[in-house]
């Protein structure tokens, strides 16, 4: 699902005025500097970039962000223009409380984001998967007793549905 998300979200930043205003990129740079931040969103940080509050973008930014640019990429330099595009974009269709805040915060971060770009500090890191969650409840029998507490085997009582 967030592979679709990461999808839509970018076709519709790179359709807006926002990303036309960026001069000096081409679309297959603006295309990979808001996948990567996306991708980041969704997959690393577990939140869509309209929930999004200023410590999780200066966190983003400074932790997550620069290991998608190796230290010698030219895009990196670009990629703050880029994410402040991409909030304006994201403030005009979608309701985003902290709008300010997260101005605030790329303000602030952009420069340990360029820091951590060059330095090559962030090193290359694919995004760790999500574990499958596994419910650690025994299995009921259909002629167990009921888990709710009825005396009833669960075939009777609430499995009589299943």
């Amino acid at each position: 699902m967030a592979e679709r998300a990461i999808q839509l979200d970018t076709a519709a930043f790179l359709d807006s005025r926002h990303a036309r205003d960026v001069a000096g990129l081409a679309p297959a740079e603006l295309r990979r500097a808001c996948e990567a931040f996306l991708t980041v969103c969704y997959d690393e940080w577990g939140k869509a970039p309209k929930d999004l509050d200023g410590q999780d973008l200066e966190g983003l930014l400074v932790e997550r962000l620069p290991a998608h640019f190796a230290p010698d990429d030219a895009l990196a330099e670009r990629v703050p223009r880029v994410l402040a595009a991409y909030l304006a974009h994201l403030g005009e269709h979608a309701v985003v409380t902290q709008a300010f805040e997260l101005q605030l915060a790329l303000d602030r971060a952009s420069d340990a984001f360029l820091e951590r770009v060059r330095s090559g500090a962030a090193g290359r890191r694919a995004p760790q998967p999500r574990a499958p969650f596994v419910h650690g409840a025994a299995k009921l029998g259909r002629n167990d007793p009921c888990s709710c507490g009825s005396g009833k085997k669960f075939k009777k009582c609430h499995g009589k549905d299943a």
